[in-house]
């Protein structure tokens, strides 16, 4: 809807400021959408090798229990569990990617997730393994969620960088010069009425003056 402005000369020169703003604006978020754009993909992609990486190590993980369940039984698996330490809370810091506030985990808290001193006294190789597979296990974990979390943010900030070009774009902008539209049809207007005025007074002017000639 075009919004009703005086027909002035400072106000037509105030839109186009306005106008050329607004297209400088875009033409910014256009280039943020495209840089945010990039970097979610490039997290799209790392989400996808982590997440393969990790099939990968919970087949071989489960695998050699197995391979260790026959040589130490199941009793022995069950006491191996026993030693497992409880987790810490998470160390969680962030890092600022074109504004946006992403996450990173502290996976160092979940190294060595069975005392190094148990290892010694009494695990075998096999179980060494196992321990091995699931502490890679659980650090992938952390690394997914951290990649993903921060997928979830870039594509929230992209949509709202979409929200915001489209408005300017579609909305504002054609508006704006809408507007300026409208103020120059009107000069064209002021400038038609005035010419016709200043035509009649011309020839008022010259009746006149020949009216008094003949007069003489």
């Amino acid at each position: 809807m075009l919004q009703k402005v005086k027909p002035t000369r400072m106000e037509l020169l105030k839109l186009k400021k306005r106008i050329v703003i607004a297209r400088k604006g875009l033409d910014l978020l256009k280039l943020k959408r495209a840089a945010l754009i990039m970097e979610f993909m490039k997290y799209i992609h790392k989400s996808k090798d982590l997440r393969e990486e990790l099939e990968k190590i919970t087949r071989k993980a489960y695998e050699d229990v197995k391979i260790a369940e026959i040589y130490h039984g199941s009793i022995g698996i069950e006491s191996a569990t026993m030693m497992v330490k409880k987790m810490s809370k998470l160390n969680i810091r962030t890092k600022n990617v074109m504004g946006i506030n992403l996450p990173i985990l502290g996976r160092e808290r979940f190294e060595d997730i069975v005392n190094t001193r148990y290892r010694l006294i009494g695990f075998s190789a096999k179980l060494d393994q196992i321990i091995y597979d699931f502490e890679k296990y659980h650090n992938l974990i952390l690394e997914i969620a951290e990649v993903e979390n921060s997928i979830r943010k870039l594509l929230q900030e992209i949509e709202k960088t979409n929200r915001r070009s489209n408005a300017i774009e579609k909305i504002l902008i054609p508006e704006l010069e809408n507007q300026a539209s409208y103020l120059k049809m009107k000069f064209e207007e002021m400038e038609r009425d005035t010419f016709v005025t200043l035509k009649k007074i011309k020839s008022n002017l010259q009746k006149r003056e020949n009216g008094e000639a003949l007069a003489d």
